[in-house]
């Protein structure tokens, strides 16, 4: 898989509807833009047989839990979690170990491939996942082994990670579009890329990401941010320019207009 290769199947994905999305493809292509050596063919295999399971006589968080904790052994990893290969997709397959958003990006391809309504939650500092069925809900926690939460654990690992009693709300239970999964993965990187002070690989990832999320505009004004803390002005005001050829909607043109006003300021 070559370079351009990686990219197209980025530039393709921005053009499919959330529901048409390969999420584990997705995933995988941009973990080869940082592995351009090495083949995806054994990475497909996988992700193809990880998906053909004998089919399930209904949803259940049990079953794939089994599939993917179970047979394949997939967990969290909870003793070198800021290890950045935990959000890397091809050392996720090898390693058996990842993120939580990683990890979850694989049950949820194993959940469409059975045809089953499998969605990341919106849920503060965990990744989470929510299974539909018909008979109500269930909320699945694939960095521990794909474990089904009750609602009283959600509250207690809510409270926790916010330092203080929340209250859990609606929104924390709501679905999350499957782009802004493939964003949080990388945003993963990316974050972690700027605390350490290394924009360049920061912007390498944010460029990815608009690849895929052309019409997310917070994506072009982190682009345009990170350039403009780089001293490269003219550069944020061109990935703003850039952002508005792709943007849609009255609300993100403005958005986007007014930060490239700033910038234009900036420069006279």
């Amino acid at each position: 898989m070559a370079e351009s290769d990686w990219q197209s199947v980025l530039r393709r994905a921005a053009g499919l509807a959330d529901s048409d999305l390969d999420v584990a493809e997705v995933a995988l292509a941009l973990s080869m833009a940082d592995h351009p050596e090495r083949d995806p063919a054994p990475y497909r295999r996988h992700l193809a047989e990880l998906a053909s399971a004998p089919p399930a006589a209904a949803p259940a968080a049990s079953w794939l839990a089994e599939r993917l904790a179970g047979q394949f052994d997939y967990r969290g990893d909870g003793q070198t979690y800021d290890d950045m290969r935990n959000a890397d997709m091809m050392a996720v397959i090898n390693r058996r170990r990842g993120l939580p958003v990683a990890l979850g990006i694989l049950y949820i391809h194993v959940a469409r491939a059975q045809g089953w309504s499998l969605m990341g939650l919106n849920f503060p500092g965990h990744f989470l996942l929510r299974l539909a069925f018909p008979e109500g809900l269930a909320i699945i926690d694939p960095f521990n082994g794909g474990r089904t939460r009750t609602m009283d654990e959600l509250q207690a690992l809510l409270n926790r990670i916010a330092g203080r009693d929340v209250a859990l709300q609606p929104e924390h239970m709501a679905a999350v579009p499957l782009r802004h999964v493939l964003m949080r993965l990388q945003n993963n990187i990316r974050i972690r890329a700027e605390q350490s002070g290394d924009l360049d690989r920061a912007a390498e990832i944010l460029h990815r990401i608009s690849l895929f999320a052309p019409r997310e505009p917070g994506v072009w004004l982190d682009r345009a941010d990170l350039a403009a803390k780089s001293g490269n002005l003219m550069a944020a005001q061109e990935i703003l320019d850039d952002g508005l050829a792709h943007l849609e909607g009255m609300a993100a043109v403005q958005l986007l207009e007014k930060a490239r006003e700033k910038l234009t300021r900036r420069l006279n």
